[in-house]
């Protein structure tokens, strides 16, 4: 990790166990931001004005008591693809583990000392929840990671803490005050990735990169491929958890489609979501996992559905581990649970579109309150069949939803007796 001294203005690198107490800086890019090679490039007295946020950090930084300071813009050389990859898949450690982080807010020109929850209705307020650091894909971890937060105004002055500023922070970020403390990556898959389809990165790349230690994992950088990289972060997910979640997106991103893939393609998709978690795994539910035939799924069948080849526009309603929070719900036992849609196509299995008057969502999603009725059916001993759902979708056109038959876990005319036997 490369610091920067905040008297002596000179960089040093240290390892691990041996890094000293710093402050870390956020804040909202500009075009005129001063690289690593431009640092070292110029003697202190050359600074022009576009080194004065430099400046002015490690000043503001130097008189709270700390000599060192990180500086994303400056500290890391972005020409070595190495250390650039390795910055990134460390900065939520980094942010974490500061002493104390300052959020820059530049467009702010308040002269208050602080912004309190009770000046809701005022104009610092309105100005506070517009500024331009709630939109950004990265500084969403820079919100969430540190635990000593404190934001600042275009003159460093203080306007508040993480903490004093809660209910302000939930109102400009959607994110319920609840989960802007404690540990952020024991939250579902899918609320997280709804808290960041509000958001935006200069690069396409970073909306998946912003997230990797917000959702556990590590991954190479590779900016070129663009959308894929969403795609790649969720499979890294599917690798290291089994938070089906991940799923559970609704929100219609290619309007000319009926069928999909199993996996969004945007964080845009997880907009409706905010409200989602993961239930833990159905008794007798087998792990799912990613392979080059697509999302490998074991689903419940009766016996006179195994080894029938499906028929094209079969469908089948695939119950997910994960439904809408509990507090949403008044009666506990009938927790909900959340299912999409699936049907069977020339290639395979593909998520589809429901045709309704309803059709806001992607994926309208059907709430049923069977959780514990689908636990016994497995119980019972019913066989397992395993299917290939297509990962990322295929435009094939076909049938629209209304005109596919459905093929259900158990069909109604199926009697007790052979599901026992099944």
């Amino acid at each position: 990790m490369r610091l920067l001294h905040t008297s002596t203005l000179e960089f040093r690198e240290f390892f691990d166990h041996h890094i000293p107490k710093y402050a870390i800086l956020s804040h909202r890019w500009t075009d005129h931001e001063v690289s690593f090679e431009q640092f070292t490039q110029y003697r202190v007295q050359d600074w022009g004005p576009v080194y004065a946020k430099i400046k002015d950090c490690c000043a503001f930084t130097q008189a709270r008591g700390l000599q060192w300071v990180w500086i994303d813009t400056c500290c890391i050389d972005k020409r070595s693809s190495a250390e650039l990859n390795e910055a990134i898949n460390s900065m939520y450690r980094w942010y974490s583990r500061a002493k104390v982080c300052w959020a820059y807010l530049a467009e702010i020109s308040s002269t208050l000392d602080t912004l309190g929850d009770e000046d809701g209705g005022s104009a610092i307020h309105a100005e506070f929840c517009a500024s331009d650091w709630f939109t950004r894909g990265w500084t969403l971890q820079e919100l969430l990671a540190p635990d000593n937060l404190e934001f600042l105004d275009r003159s460093w002055n203080s306007l508040g803490s993480k903490k004093k500023l809660q209910h302000s922070l939930s109102q400009a970020t959607q994110i319920p005050v609840r989960d802007l403390f404690g540990d952020i990556i024991q939250q579902s898959i899918a609320k997280k990735m709804s808290w960041l389809s509000r958001r935006k990165t200069t690069r396409v790349e970073d909306m998946a990169y912003c997230m990797l230690r917000l959702c556990g994992v590590n991954m190479p950088l590779l900016y070129g491929e663009g959308e894929r990289a969403f795609l790649r972060l969720q499979h890294e997910i599917i690798k290291v958890s089994d938070d089906e979640s991940i799923f559970a997106w609704f929100s219609r991103h290619r309007d000319d489609r009926w069928q999909a893939g199993i996996l969004a393609v945007s964080p845009k998709a997880f907009a409706k979501s905010g409200q989602i978690e993961a239930h833990l795994p159905m008794k007798g539910k087998r792990p799912f996992s990613m392979t080059n035939k697509g999302l490998q799924y074991h689903i419940p069948r009766p016996r006179k559905y195994l080894d029938r080849q499906p028929s094209t526009g079969e469908r089948y309603s695939l119950l997910l581990d994960c439904g809408f929070e509990i507090d949403r719900w008044p009666d506990s036992r009938a927790r909900a649970s959340i299912t999409i849609d699936l049907v069977y196509c020339t290639r395979g299995w593909e998520r589809v579109i429901s045709d309704n008057a309803k059709a806001v969502p992607y994926v309208e999603p059907m709430i049923q309150h069977k959780k514990e009725l689908w636990e016994s059916v497995i119980e019972k001993g019913c066989f397992f069949e395993t299917i290939y759902i297509d990962a990322a979708g295929s435009c094939l056109g076909g049938k629209r939803a209304d005109q596919w038959h459905s093929i259900e876990p158990f069909s109604e005319d199926e009697s007790d007796d052979e599901r026992d036997k099944g």
